[in-house]
């Protein structure tokens, strides 16, 4: 008889980057503007847990090595190898000048790096956001180009850099462009210092994923038997396109 088959490689989670400017009604090319990897730390866990990962069009998808809980039923499915202990998986973001000319988004680096995190709470229908909430605008708070805020149910966006003591109104043409109705983006409100975040190289930004402390059961990646969620979580992770 046939050796029977026990493990299988599922999907753990997805990140859906949504950007208009690289799409088409036939293609979507974000991977031109953008690149994502693992980070050291995590590609180690990839090689203790036998998981990986990959990044093709617009999607970042991360996968795991099972076995089935009572076979021949496929599901559940739980870890091949037994996940006991909290881990984080970070992925970094490089971004190109295109992907940086195309998108409302201030300059980060050095100092400062966007940070995404399945430990937000930031759903809305069965969309599960790694980005935070955008913030309100503060007549107190300086602003760098390609800041987006909220106020009064629109999004504005800052086209050139302006200090509180300016006091430049959000109905100023010049510093401020009036966008659409407040939507889920990317925004300031993600950004953090990068001597917090200590990503182990310079990059736009940082995707960190965790198996213990969310907030909402929905961002989970294992059910209270440790489990993997049916459906796997799909983040999503939109960006404001200048287009």
């Amino acid at each position: 008889m046939p050796e029977s088959v026990n493990t299988i490689y599922r999907t753990l989670f997805s990140v859906k980057l949504i950007h208009s400017g690289y799409e088409t009604t036939l293609e979507n090319f974000l991977q031109k503007g953008i690149s994502i990897k693992a980070d050291s730390a995590t590609m180690n866990l990839f090689r203790n847990y036998n998981m990986g990962y990959r990044f093709f069009n617009d999607t970042l998808t991360c996968f795991l090595r099972c076995v089935f809980v009572s076979p021949p039923a496929l599901l559940p499915v739980v870890p091949a190898l037994n996940i006991s202990k909290p881990i984080q998986l970070r992925f970094l973001l490089q971004n190109s000048s295109d992907f940086f000319a195309k998108t409302y988004i201030a300059a980060a680096g050095s100092k400062k790096v966007y940070r995404f995190s399945n430990r937000v709470n930031n759903s809305s229908g069965s969309q599960l956001f790694l980005n935070d909430t955008v913030a309100a605008f503060s007549a107190a708070a300086d602003y760098d180009a390609g800041t987006i805020v909220q106020d009064s149910g629109n999004l504005y966006a800052s086209l050139l850099p302006m200090l509180a003591t300016d006091g430049i109104a959000l109905s100023n043409s010049t510093y401020w462009k009036l966008l659409q109705p407040v939507e889920q983006v990317v925004s300031n409100a993600d950004l953090a210092d990068a001597a917090v975040v200590q990503p182990e190289e310079n990059c736009l930004a940082v995707i960190d994923i965790f198996n213990t402390g969310t907030s909402n059961s929905s961002y989970q990646l294992f059910d209270g038997s440790g489990a993997l969620q049916n459906p796997a979580p799909l983040y999503t992770l939109p960006f404001k396109s200048r287009n």
